[in-house]
């Protein structure tokens, strides 16, 4: 097995990992390039099993139409995005006019969200969970990948794709595919987890961001660039910013571990509950805020010096740059 970015020897990191979150049976092992430091996720879910995998494994197939539209019309602040680490919500740099293509966008938040930006929504994702949102919505909307897109070439300002180069099976033709829809002068905005942060390091096999199988890639700094590189893109803007609700998952989710197949109750989109169950989240939630203002120092220290769990990556195509 060679390395995706730079075709040099890996070796084993970590062996016997599985999926603690939606029970997607199996074991995996973590490669890491002795050359570049971008580690791998084997054995690799096959992209023709990708739709299959996310309608099928994924908790968007219980997602609440109402809620979303609800949430949308709740734009976090410029001041709230800084203190909770939001930025790694790449669409919020849309800006009034511009036509944004979002790739993953999940259950459809991020293109109700990009319209009352000011911006004209498109989006693309897997699962066929999806579809049936944005079609009651009314959105644009291709069910499938950026590689079998049909959406109108050189016509999108901004390409964003929040948490999604970790799932690609091909990174480099990801990218390469998202440039044949940019416009001249457009960027490519990417959210992704940072193998290099110091929460990585301390939390070893055990990092939320494995997330096994469905990261099939992992980059530090070194490769993202060399990957864009072979892409013909430059990156022109990059740092760190770790969304402090992350580090809270990531405590819960430690303690809250389930065997290999069986799904964690966890992770599901919640449904309408007893009310003793929301007075049980309600109390959570109280313990959360506490906890964010303790954590908020630790991670804007972290993502000051590049540290920090999550990369932003700005791109251009290097004709333009």
């Amino acid at each position: 097995m060679k390395c995706k970015v730079c075709k040099s020897r890996v070796s084993t990191l970590y062996k016997g990992l599985y999926d603690d979150r939606h029970g997607y049976p199996g074991k995996f092992s973590i490669e890491e390039c002795q050359n570049c430091g971008f580690m791998q996720t084997l054995p690799q879910i096959p992209a023709k099993r990708l739709s299959f995998l996310y309608t099928n494994f994924y908790p968007k197939r219980d997602a609440n139409i109402g809620k979303t539209v609800k949430l949308s019309k709740k734009l976090p602040t410029k001041w709230q995005v800084f203190l909770n680490g939001l930025e790694t919500t790449c669409h919020y740099q849309t800006k009034n006019g511009d036509k944004v293509l979002d790739v993953g966008c999940g259950s459809c938040l991020s293109l109700l969200e990009i319209k009352r930006l000011g911006g004209e929504p498109w989006g693309i994702d897997p699962d066929k969970n999806s579809e049936k949102v944005a079609k009651k919505l009314h959105l644009k909307f291709h069910t499938g990948t950026i590689h079998n897109c049909k959406f109108p070439k050189n016509y999108f300002d901004l390409i964003t794709a929040s948490q999604v180069l970790e799932h690609e099976p091909d990174p480099i033709k990801f990218l390469g595919d998202c440039k044949k829809f940019l416009k001249p002068g457009g960027k490519i905005i990417l959210s992704f987890p940072n193998t290099g942060s110091f929460l990585r390091k301390i939390w070893g096999k055990h990092w939320l961001h494995w997330h096994i199988p469905y990261h099939l890639n992992h980059f530090n700094q070194k490769s993202i660039i060399l990957l864009a590189q072979k892409s013909d893109l430059k990156v022109s803007a990059i740092k760190t910013v770790t969304p402090n609700i992350w580090t809270i998952i990531q405590i819960r989710s430690f303690l809250h571990k389930t065997r290999e197949g069986i799904r964690n109750p966890m992770w599901d989109e919640p449904k309408e509950s007893s009310s003793r169950r929301k007075r049980s989240g309600f109390k959570l939630m109280k313990m959360a805020s506490k906890t964010l203002e303790s954590l908020l120092i630790i991670n804007r220290i972290a993502d000051f010096f590049g540290q920090g769990e999550s990369f932003i990556v700005e791109l251009k195509p290097i004709s333009q740059v």
